[in-house]
């Protein structure tokens, strides 16, 4: 991985989360989003990462996190350049985005007791959430079984709601990030030792992955229409963030399970960055770091906003740490 463009992104209270071509559009503020996701990367890229980048970006991040913070144990989101928040409380995804981090903080850093107790009311205030993603997100490195067990009945509630013989999902419409539902399934059913939960995993997952595949190659379902019960599954807009799900998702499956699909399926995911699209087209430039933001009926989104260039990265430490990283890769 390259760091250049991630560093070029960094504004004075974070990451920014958008970029006019490539350069920052401060206009547009920070997302605690990219925060989260930022300090993830950080912390597992700890030992490529050059150490100014690597201290300036956790602090950084942390700051935000710890200043978005709500008595309520939720998190606000939007902060314009000046730091200003946009708003009372964040979004589920916020809470859930940042939990995940804060776990991932917690596993490399378990003295941290601050931390530690702001993972307690974050995740007291998780326990009231319904949006399944959110929730999902939430999982991802929790040790908190209670959590974990509500995470698992929420799941499986929404498969046993909407899923048929042709539509094995949680919800009705398929949008953006869906591989993390499975990948959150496997987890918890595997910490809890729960059977079903192990099985649902398994049908979403491979349901996922043939309606994410054509042609020879991964094709997320693009964020211009969804994927809707009933209907087929929109190709445009392509955005990395659904294919970075997928490569984490996948790799996770296959180290549970070891089965030989969920290898294959990371890899392809992998390779949607590097050219193996419906355009044959480089999302991921490995020469300069950037990442485009999407990939269009015309070709690319010639803009690089950081979640694009954040996803890559956690899709390449996936591999990286589940020793599926194609040997041309290190």
């Amino acid at each position: 991985m390259r760091f250049e463009y991630l560093q070029k992104m960094l504004g004075a209270l974070g990451v920014w989360q958008h970029a006019n071509l490539r350069t920052p559009a401060p206009e547009h503020g920070y997302s605690i989003d990219d925060q989260a996701r930022a300090l993830i990367v950080a912390t597992l890229a700890k030992e490529q990462m050059p150490p100014a980048l690597h201290s300036t970006l956790c602090d950084r991040c942390m700051r935000y996190i710890r200043s978005a913070l709500l008595p309520s144990g939720r998190v606000r989101n939007f902060r314009s350049a000046s730091g200003r928040w946009l708003e009372q409380d964040g979004s589920d995804d916020a809470l859930g985005r940042t939990l995940w981090a804060l776990n991932v903080w917690l596993k490399h850093h378990p003295s941290d007791h601050a931390v530690r107790n702001i993972v307690r009311r974050m995740e007291n205030a998780a326990m009231s959430v319904r949006s399944p993603r959110a929730l999902a997100f939430a999982a991802l490195e929790s040790d908190n079984t209670n959590l974990l067990r509500y995470v698992l009945d929420s799941l499986l509630t929404g498969y046993e709601r909407y899923s048929q013989k042709d539509w094995q999902w949680f919800e009705p419409i398929v949008t953006y990030e869906n591989a993390r539902l499975p990948q959150a399934l496997f987890i918890c059913a595997h910490r809890l030792n729960h059977v079903r939960g192990m099985e649902v995993a398994h049908h979403t997952l491979r349901w996922l992955v043939q309606h994410t595949t054509a042609e020879g190659h991964f094709r997320p379902i693009g964020n211009h229409g969804w994927f809707v019960q009933g209907g087929t599954p929109a190709q445009w807009d392509q955005q990395p963030v659904d294919a970075g799900a997928m490569v984490e998702a996948c790799a996770t499956a296959y180290s549970l399970s070891r089965e030989p699909l969920y290898r294959r399926m990371a890899l392809l995911a992998y390779e949607w960055y590097l050219g193996r699209n419906d355009h044959a087209l480089r999302v991921y430039e490995p020469e300069t770091g950037f990442c485009h933001d999407a990939l269009t009926p015309h070709g690319l989104n010639l803009n690089g906003g950081a979640e694009s260039i954040l996803s890559y990265m956690l899709a390449y430490l996936a591999l990286h740490r589940h020793g599926l990283l194609p040997a041309s890769s290190h």
